[in-house]
């Protein structure tokens, strides 16, 4: 039994080419200017004094010819490598600098036929001075010829010349062929000239510096340029192990936390891709890289990297190396670091809240409004052993001069994940006995009561009740300070604060109703008054009953303003009242 080989439908493979594997036509351009590199490195190996030049000419006619002193190809070679799809000269004679090459010569001919009918190719090789120019012209139909070359070229190296179809011209346009040759090669290390008209100058193209080789001026200038923003910080990224060398953007807008804006990728200096998502980790959204990906594997297209163990342990480096840079950033540049927060402080709380490793960052260096000021969590942790957090900004508003005047220590925790955050603190090893959740109302509890005998405490307790009654709120005498501040609103209590969490998942029990003791009534919020207050002592020395009513609601208007709550149209009645009486009050004395 005699085996046979499998027929391809080079149109069929060209169909693939166009829908799945390439993204768009441009990469013709790309691909001709990485065989064209990849045989120049090629020749090196054997004569490292020939030409390194590749030129790119835009001809009249819809024309693009591409042109280096490589390696060159045999009539052999070419039988066997521009007519096997997935063939490569490469494999088998330079297969120990394999890493130094981008693509691989047979497929990536093959996507000039997405745009033209008709590849021309003449070679001549450098394996031997005496070695004939060769002509392979293949067509999209799937056929090719070799013959000798009517025009053979000076010297060892091959021309590749596509012609596009009428439909496809505007790949092969003067402006369009400049814009892809340099996106693709503006950072290759060979110069590739290019000529656009017969009549214009070559110009070069390539031999760039890459910004993270660059001053910090030119990396940003850079950054304006290709990516379109002014960074905030740059961080330099480096993975030796893997060739892996480039540098951070730090964005100046807030972005969306989770969704990364793709990543610069070039390969031995070719660009690969701008949408790159593989090399950093989520957390970094508001990173954009630029880097060179070393010994990182292509795909196939050669637009994209291979998903490989070794893209996971660059990736876990380059996250260390991100928090380690954003660190080293708060340390020497304090200025810029608070530009940083503030752009970016919210969405570093989103990761950090999913993130242990930027937990840490969290403590070292966001900001927290404390009843001390502001200061970060390794800072409070420092200074002081009962750390107490609240997420209500109600609750921080009203409480923070209360517990500094007891020299303890209130975090504002009402931020966008400030509260996962201070509980994940608090779950932390060393920190639980430190760091705990305040209850406003046990607090409340917990303050000292005027004794009975106390008459000035006592003389207007009646009637603030009924007139609090009225108001919907319970009466509260305590004794705290600071003594300026004469009530404080506390709200009902919500059932985190009772100890009894809903449970939301709970199937509800039609019997309950029936079966259960009668439910106590709501808990009404309470209006705290301060007996230390000069202001709340002196309502039992008013006579006016009317008049003492009125001030009685003024604290309860206070203590709602203290406490940051909304007025709505029926407080404002009650201020404008209050201030009404007491001001013809005073007015009558005279």
């Amino acid at each position: 039994m005699s085996g046979e080989s499998f027929r391809v439908d080079l149109r069929g493979i060209v169909d693939i080419l166009s829908h799945h594997l390439y993204s768009s036509p441009r990469v013709y351009l790309r691909e001709l200017m990485q065989n064209a590199r990849d045989a120049v490195v090629a020749r090196s190996e054997l004569d490292p004094t020939a030409p390194q030049e590749i030129a790119v000419e835009v001809e009249d006619g819809g024309a693009v010819l591409v042109r280096d002193h490589g390696i060159g190809l045999t009539e052999e070679e070419m039988r066997s490598v521009l007519a096997t799809i997935g063939a490569s000269s490469k494999r088998s004679d330079f297969t120990r600098v394999r890493r130094q090459y981008l693509g691989q010569f047979g497929i990536g001919l093959l996507s000039c036929f997405l745009i033209a009918d008709r590849i021309e190719v003449r070679s001549r090789s450098a394996r031997s001075a005496d070695a004939p120019t060769m002509s392979w012209v293949g067509s999209s139909d799937g056929t090719f010829t070799i013959t000798p070359a009517e025009t053979p070229l000076p010297d060892a190296g091959t021309e590749v010349r596509v012609q596009a179809r009428a439909d496809d011209r505007e790949w092969v346009d003067p402006v369009r062929v400049r814009l892809l040759a340099e996106r693709f090669a503006s950072l290759l290390e060979l110069p590739i000239s290019l000529r656009t008209t017969p009549r214009q100058p070559a110009e070069l193209v390539s031999t760039r510096t890459p910004p993270w080789r660059t001053s910090d001026f030119e990396a940003a200038e850079w950054c304006r340029r290709e990516l379109g923003f002014t960074p905030l910080a740059m961080l330099p990224v480096d993975v030796p192990t893997a060739g892996v060398v480039g540098v951070a953007f730090i964005s100046d807008s807030p972005g969306r936390v989770g969704n990364r804006h793709g990543d610069t990728v070039y390969s031995h200096g070719m660009f690969v891709a701008d949408d790159n998502v593989q090399l950093a980790p989520n957390w970094a959204y508001f990173v954009r890289l630029a880097v060179e990906g070393g010994g990182l594997p292509l795909t196939a297209s050669r637009e994209s990297l291979q998903d490989s163990s070794a893209i996971g342990e660059v990736k876990a480096q380059i996250g260390t190396q991100l928090r380690q840079g954003i660190e080293h950033f708060a340390l020497r540049d304090p200025v810029g670091f608070d530009r940083f927060m503030d752009v970016h402080a919210k969405g570093i709380l989103a990761m950090a809240a999913g993130d242990d490793d930027m937990l840490d960052l969290v403590i070292g260096h966001v900001p927290w409004e404390t009843s001390e000021g502001t200061m970060t969590l390794a800072q409070i942790l420092r200074i002081s052993d009962d750390v107490q957090y609240t997420a209500s900004m109600t609750d921080f508003t009203a409480f923070a001069p209360l517990l500094r005047a007891r020299k303890a220590l209130l975090v504002n925790g009402s931020y966008v994940y400030g509260s996962e955050i201070l509980r994940k603190v608090r779950e932390r090893r060393g920190h639980a006995a430190r760091v705990r959740a305040f209850d406003p109302h046990s607090f409340v509890d917990e303050l000292p009561e005027p004794s009975d005998d106390d008459a000035a405490a006592r003389g207007f307790e009646s009637q603030a009740r009924i007139v609090l009654d009225r108001l919907g709120v319970d009466l509260d005498l305590r004794e705290f300070a600071p003594a300026s501040t004469p009530s404080l609103f506390v709200a009902a209590p919500s059932e985190q604060y009772r100890g009894q969490p809903a449970d939301a998942d709970a199937e509800a029990d039609p019997w309950a109703d029936l079966l259960s003791a009668p439910a106590s009534p709501p808990t009404r919020p309470r209006l705290v008054m301060n007996v230390s207050s000069e202001a709340v002592r002196s309502l039992g020395q008013v006579r006016d009953e009317r008049v003492r009513a009125e001030a009685i609601s003024g604290l309860y208007v206070i203590g709602l303003l203290r406490a940051g709550e909304t007025l709505d149209e029926r407080h404002g009645e009650l201020l404008s009242s209050t201030l009404h009486t007491l001001i013809a009050a005073a007015g009558s004395r005279e």
